[in-house]
């Protein structure tokens, strides 16, 4: 057997893992049933065009800036994305209301709203069923020892680069086999005077201000 370095088993080993978190979100749970949810896995040189695009929106979200930040400094050592999608309409016919309107056929006519972070209005079992794949993935990650985190500002460039195509609804999964976990160290993109005047005024809300997609 020709003997194989450290490097190389990594990068394949890493590659091999992504395509297994595929099938852990391909397989997933979904209601109804359907697997209507798409996926794909980009490298680094789509990663760096997020990070570029998510760095850009520094006056819009602070919050999107530092994870442009972030993942600039994450595609320096072996890492991967994966994107998840779907389509916002509802071929569920639950008539749930859920989404506001009072029958999946009363949403699916509904005039179509174009966001930074997404098309809507979107059935919410869309969006369970998007999310239910993207913890699937994160699940298989750690079974695999990598590095893991769900990213909905680098899903929100990748939607708006049109990197992932087909789908109204995203969110990412993002993983790596750095020496050290990247990902509980993202606050040293903050100073203290930063956090204090915009990080706490925008995290708390999780609504669209959460990213600074609305203005005050």
């Amino acid at each position: 057997m020709a003997k194989i370095d450290m490097s190389e088993l990594i990068e394949k080993g890493l590659e091999r893992a992504v395509e297994l978190m595929a099938v852990a979100a391909h397989n997933s749970f979904r209601f109804g049933g359907r697997n209507t949810i798409k996926l794909i896995a980009v490298g680094k040189e789509e990663m760096t065009e997020i990070a570029e695009f998510c760095y850009s929106m520094g006056d819009m979200s602070p919050l999107a800036a530092r994870d442009g930040r972030f993942l600039m400094e994450l595609v320096k050592e072996p890492c991967s994305l994966l994107l998840i999608g779907d389509k916002r309409k509802s071929d569920f016919n639950y008539n749930c209301g859920a989404c506001g309107y009072r029958t999946c056929a009363e949403l699916n006519r509904a005039e179509e709203v174009e966001a930074l972070t997404s098309r809507g209005p979107s059935c919410q079992f869309k969006n369970l069923n998007v999310n239910i794949a993207a913890d699937a993935a994160a699940a298989m990650a750690w079974r695999l020892g990598l590095h893991c985190r769900v990213f909905s500002t680098l899903a929100m460039a990748a939607y708006a680069l049109n990197v992932i195509e087909g789908v109204d609804v995203v969110t990412s999964v993002s993983v790596s086999v750095a020496k050290n976990d990247p990902y509980f160290d993202r606050h040293k993109f903050w100073t203290s005077e930063y956090w204090d005047e915009i990080f706490k005024k925008e995290f708390p809300t999780f609504t669209r201000g959460f990213i600074g997609a609305v203005e005050e």
